[in-house]
């Protein structure tokens, strides 16, 4: 597979780093999650293969789009986003997101509908207020800037004792300054979205894995919004991108294979016309 590693200037002069490969509409727009990097979607875009245009960022402040200033909020993370997105032209695109990336992508959906074919929203945590208990808070603020406690926090997000996943989610980790770590932290757990979410219509596929109380926030999700498709994914944690990453790919090629007829019905009505 082609790679390009790249960087992109926003207009606020913060530097991100994004990876590049494939070809083809809709591109797919990969967002990571809290005390991550773009390197957990690898397997998901090898997987896709050169056929799907695939960007995935490190979103500002964290893996190598360091270092980078605030603020690290959803908002700032979307406009980020879309900044890319208009740079790169591939708007509509499909945001796929993971965990606080999914509240990111939703973000996105809600500010630029026009630049959003699709959602895929995968292991997402609440759209609204998070309502952790005030000891679930602290013991999440503990993480920052401490790789003992970031992972013993991952190891609940896997549902295997596999060493070598946790040292590269730890290495992720421990490189997100503890600044962007509490204030990434404070805007996921307490921006609520629940309402503006409503007004999102394009379709959706929210994956809920198995291991990780897809009822609790997964189908809340989904319930939402209004062109969603619930998913359940057997025997995986909220790192399911992962631990299943063929199974996902799978979910996403079928979700998003109706935009591929789409385009090509357009394009033979285009070629018609000429």
């Amino acid at each position: 597979m082609n790679r390009d590693e790249l960087r992109f200037e926003t207009l606020d002069g913060s530097e991100l780093t994004y990876t590049q490969s494939g070809t083809g509409a809709p591109a797919l727009l990969f967002v990571h999650g809290w005390q991550g990097d773009r390197s957990v979607w690898r397997e998901i875009i090898e997987a896709l293969g050169d056929e799907r245009r695939s960007i995935a960022v490190d979103l500002r402040g964290s893996g190598e789009s360091r270092p980078a200033k605030g603020p690290f909020a959803l908002e700032r993370y979307a406009a980020d986003l879309h900044e890319l997105a208009q740079e790169l032209g591939i708007a509509p695109a499909v945001v796929v997101g993971h965990s606080m990336g999914a509240k990111i992508a939703l973000r996105f959906a809600i500010e630029y509908p026009a630049e959003t074919q699709a959602l895929v929203l995968i292991a997402p945590v609440a759209a609204g207020n998070a309502g952790f208990s005030e000891k679930g808070e602290a013991y999440l603020r503990a993480t920052a800037g401490d790789p003992a406690a970031a992972r013993s926090w991952l190891r609940k997000t896997i549902s295997s004792d596999d060493e070598a996943l946790l040292d590269r989610l730890g290495c992720a980790a421990a490189a997100t300054p503890p600044e962007a770590v509490l204030e990434a932290l404070e805007s996921w757990m307490h921006t609520d979205l629940e309402a503006a979410a409503q007004s999102v219509k394009v379709p959706a596929l929210v994956i809920a894995p198995e291991r990780d109380a897809p009822e609790m926030q997964e189908r809340r999700v989904a319930a939402l919004l209004p062109n969603a498709r619930y998913e359940l994914l057997r025997d995986c944690a909220h790192y399911a991108i992962l631990e299943k990453p063929r199974a996902i790919v799978e979910m996403i090629e079928d979700f998003i294979r109706p935009f591929d007829s789409a385009r090509f019905a357009s394009s033979a009505q285009d070629d018609t016309a000429k």
